[in-house]
């Protein structure tokens, strides 16, 4: 069911109608009862394979509490040592990771097949010379995002951080809840979880302001995205046969940078907004990534809560095991403690964006990608101090205006490039661009017409580019620390509604429609 689509707003309607008609003790089932006529819009065949993260997840972590409670009680006698707790501790211990090695072998094992099992048999085929067919395989809507969130949930039973949910269709709507299977958030069971369970009264307030963040979503992704759209696809379909080069490659995929954040802060914000209407608060996704001052920030900034369940689930984990403090014990007694200390972790942040580009994608330039960013990533963390002694000889104020635009130029700078590795057909295509990006000097395509050649004519070109002042300033607000939507209600109702209508308007008049345009896809769904 496309998101645009008039089945899609008949069923909101429908379903806020009943969620604050029918007796409160019903809003979850009417949330669930919503949630399973979505994803069975999508075909039968999908739904197989959330039922099993269900049905899996919800056995393994009863399991994890029974053991949990068992534990719990023979800790709890008085006569025992400190030696037999920690016993018993480690025999609990070995039989729970029984229960979260199984939740991943499952979960994450579809995952991965789903996503990578053509990868492997394009690769079998190249090195043995093999012609196996590539496998007709079915990604079900939001399968990242629910595998995530279920397995996170498991991993928190098993720390005793939740408790397991022993009701197995509260369970399936935490895994389920349909706004969240577009995009995500990757919501962690106790910050979501209660809200979608508890009873919430009719709110104009939140209405209103719910209402409104849908609203900019569309315009983020019908008037911003998908008119940039017409220019990224043209320029990358077409770079070698139209010969781009120069600036005019490194403003398109500027542009798809744009495109990106646009199309999944937009998506990101009909959701929330929509949640907002049943009093149900998301975690935010994205905060004004545009804006981050190198590498690292900006992961804080971009795709939040895949970033938050990375360190939470992968990284931490990683550099935190036995094996990791042991690996850096020797490098601090080999490379110094300054040096030392930082290499596994770096490590181990190495590994984390080597998975998060498999996340991506089914593709070499995927693991590439991931790595870049990792580079980036620990570069900041290794050479933090040899920066600060780099500033301090040439006299540079790290607290000046000057420096703080020339981090974010930066950023977007490197940010870009690595988009040059991912939109690309291939790598030897981001070889090809890269190379026509730098070895030609051509400022003048911004002044010469060139670039309304690419399939916006002049109009729709402004157009593009005073909807992304728009975007940019209403982020550079929020930085500020204003907030937009509380700003506009405490104006008077001749300025409140011309905006309203305004934006209503925007979106009528200048979003991306037409016969063949779809408008449906938003481009982090495929994940």
């Amino acid at each position: 069911m496309s998101i645009f689509s008039v089945p899609f707003f008949s069923l909101v309607i429908l379903l806020c109608l009943a969620y604050f008609l029918l007796p409160k003790r019903c809003q979850w089932v009417v949330l669930l009862i919503a949630s399973c006529l979505f994803y069975l819009s999508g075909g039968l065949k999908g739904c197989v394979y959330i039922l099993v993260t269900i049905i899996t997840q919800y056995l393994l972590a009863m399991g994890l509490e029974r053991r949990n409670r068992e534990m719990a009680e023979e800790l709890s006698r008085k006569e025992l040592s400190r030696q037999q707790k920690k016993d018993i501790k480690q025999r609990y211990g070995s039989r729970k990771k029984m229960y979260v090695i199984l939740s991943l072998v499952i979960n994450i094992g579809i995952l991965a097949f789903l996503k990578l099992a053509n990868l492997a048999i394009g690769e079998i085929n190249t090195l043995f010379g093999t012609d196996i067919r590539a496998l007709n395989l079915l990604l079900p809507l939001g399968l990242s995002y629910y595998t995530f969130k279920s397995v996170g949930y498991v991993i928190d039973v098993y720390r005793g951080r939740v408790p397991a949910e022993k009701n197995i269709f509260k369970l399936a709507l935490f895994i389920g809840y349909f706004p969240a299977l577009f995009q995500g958030p990757i919501d962690r069971y106790e910050d979501l979880a209660g809200q979608l369970t508890a009873e919430h009264d009719f709110d104009y307030n939140r209405l209103c302001f719910g209402t409104q963040r849908m609203l900019w979503g569309y315009i983020k992704k019908l008037v911003i995205a998908d008119r940039i759209a017409v220019i990224a696809d043209r320029v990358i379909e077409n770079y070698a046969v139209n010969n781009y080069e120069g600036f005019t490659l490194f403003f398109a995929f500027l542009l798809i940078m744009f495109r990106l954040y646009a199309d999944f802060s937009g998506g990101m914000d009909i959701v929330n907004g929509l949640s907002e209407i049943f009093g149900i608060r998301l975690t935010e996704n994205f905060e004004r990534p545009f804006f981050a001052t190198s590498v690292s920030d900006y992961w804080k900034r971009w795709h939040i809560t895949l970033g938050a369940w990375m360190r939470t689930y992968v990284f931490y984990p990683l550099s935190l095991s036995p094996a990791f403090n042991k690996l850096g014990k020797k490098c601090r007694s080999k490379f110094g403690d300054r040096i030392g200390k930082l290499i596994a972790p770096s490590l181990a942040s190495f590994i984390t964006f080597f998975l998060l580009g498999l996340w991506h994608g089914a593709g070499w330039k995927y693991v590439i990608y991931g790595l870049y960013m990792a580079v980036f990533v620990s570069c900041n963390t290794l050479l933090e101090p040899v920066y600060a002694d780099l500033r301090e000889r040439l006299k540079i104020d790290a607290e000046s205006k000057g420096w703080h635009l020339f981090q974010i130029l930066r950023t977007i700078m490197v940010i870009t490039l690595s988009r040059y590795v991912v939109t690309a057909k291939s790598l030897t295509d981001t070889g090809k661009m890269l190379k026509a990006t730098f070895t030609r000097f051509n400022p003048w395509v911004f002044f010469d017409g060139s670039l309304y050649q690419l399939g916006l004519d002049k109009p729709n070109f402004i157009l593009m580019f005073l909807s992304i002042a728009v975007l940019l300033a209403v982020d550079f607000a929020q930085e500020k620390g204003i907030h937009i939507r509380e700003s506009i209600a405490r104006q008077g109702i001749v300025i409140r509604w011309g905006i309203y209508y305004a934006a209503i308007f925007a979106l009528l008049i200048f979003g991306m429609y037409g016969p063949g345009y779809d408008a449906a896809s938003f481009i982090y769904q495929r994940f």
